[in-house]
């Protein structure tokens, strides 16, 4: 049965549907939003360059490579609720310090700090969202969970940078700033509804940790353990060449307006009825096959894409079309991740296996820039695909080959 193993609701716990994690989990996306469409287009407009835009990107991301680090804080201190309250307010309140930010460049060291504080923020309270998650869902229903969160982190850009561009352009970027400030507080409310299972009194910070340490060298000994790892670093379903697509629209005939609505607004909202579907399909089958299919279609689209006329109707179809099924595999991949997370480290475990899944995007991201340099825009595609559908192969042959024997007492989460 999918996702059976670890723990599940507890008498003490009062889980949240799973529609209200896309809700909770939806500052990540607003933030990432925020700072690459509508940040970037103010400072633009202020006669800000592309580098010094770039940079506060850059800073904007980093603390996603570091994501590992809030996970043991969560799983050791105060509760989930209470470190996504403080989080999801920091979160707010650099919304509000922006709106109080002049966009020009003398105010960029300002901006810098306020775009890493921002994101380090909002991957704080998708660690501790998850963390509570884990402690009041069931294992073998975690899907939906995964799901849901995945819309909220892929398609919340949507609404960062789509809402917060239409506000900026027509009531300036302090009100843009302002409203995404009071969306964000907003999301809180649904946690007022979560009770999560007390910590056991009397129990010090040093035991607590030598708990979590335990709990991780045990799962990583494990079948779970070691494929939910082998799957993050998998160069499968990545969706890297589509960072790449609004570079290489010129190959479709795409037109600035065609390119600026699917590489914005409408390109993260089509991930979102992908990672809904793809979450309640790991309800019902495998997390690890709902995956390896996922990737192998997302790699099918990706070579038609590259066969396909060049037209911006093509563009377009295949941008939106490729972006379903990328959302079903990254449900799936999240749904693997959670079949991970046992009762004492889960912002620990979750947080790790997501800072250990950015690798093979970052290395893949520079391949197919070479890739696209030497073959074209096809290479790029055709060399993603390829990459994808070998590395999911070989990954549903080693699953496969390290299946539990059928006399086994009690079969690993899948």
């Amino acid at each position: 049965m999918p996702g059976a193993g670890h723990q599940g609701q507890t008498s003490d716990s009062r889980p949240l549907p799973a529609p209200l994690y896309g809700v909770v989990c939806l500052p990540v996306g607003l933030v990432n939003g925020f700072v690459s469409v509508t940040l970037g287009f103010v400072l633009g407009r202020h006669g800000v360059g592309v580098a010094a835009v770039s940079g506060l990107v850059g800073l904007f991301l980093l603390p996603n490579t570091w994501m590992f680090l809030a996970g043991p804080v969560v799983d050791v201190s105060l509760t989930p609720r209470r470190w996504y309250a403080i989080m999801v307010t920091v979160t707010a309140c650099c919304f509000a310090a922006f709106a109080l930010t002049p966009m020009t460049a003398a105010a960029l060291p300002l901006l810098g700090v306020l775009c890493f504080s921002a994101s380090a923020a909002a991957v704080w309270a998708s660690a501790a969202a998850i963390a509570a998650m884990a402690l009041t869902t069931p294992a073998a229903e975690r899907g939906p969970f995964a799901g849901w969160i995945q819309a909220a982190i892929l398609g919340g850009p949507g609404l960062g940078g789509g809402l917060g561009l239409w506000i900026a352009d027509r009531a300036g970027a302090p009100a843009a700033a302002l409203v995404m400030a009071a969306i964000t507080l907003s999301c809180a409310a649904p946690l007022l509804l979560m009770r999560v299972p007390r910590r056991p009194s009397g129990v010090t910070v040093g035991a607590r940790i030598g708990e979590l340490g335990r709990e991780i060298w045990s799962l990583a000994r494990t079948r779970t353990g070691v494929l939910a790892m082998i799957l993050m670093i998998t160069p499968a379903a990545l969706g890297a060449s589509a960072n790449l697509l609004p570079v290489a629209a010129g190959a479709w005939h795409a037109s600035a307006d065609l390119v600026a609505l699917m590489s914005g607004a409408l390109g993260g909202l089509t991930t979102i009825p992908g990672c809904v579907l793809g979450g309640y399909l790991c309800r019902r089958h495998l997390h690890r096959a709902v995956y390896i299919w996922g990737a192998l279609a997302y790699a099918a689209g990706l070579t038609a894409m590259a066969m396909a006329p060049h037209t911006p109707f093509a563009f377009a179809a295949f941008v939106v079309l490729n972006g379903v099924i990328l959302g079903v595999a990254l449900a799936a991949m999240t749904s693997v991740n959670f079949d991970a997370l046992g009762p004492t480290s889960p912002a620990t475990v979750s947080a790790g296996l997501i800072s250990l899944g950015n690798v093979p995007l970052l290395l893949v991201t520079v391949l197919l820039g070479q890739a696209a340099a030497r073959t074209g825009v096809n290479g790029m595609l055709l060399t993603e695909a390829a990459l994808g559908a070998a590395s999911a192969t070989a990954y549903a042959a080693l699953a496969w080959l390290w299946r539990p024997h059928s006399g086994s007492v009690a079969p690993a989460p899948a």
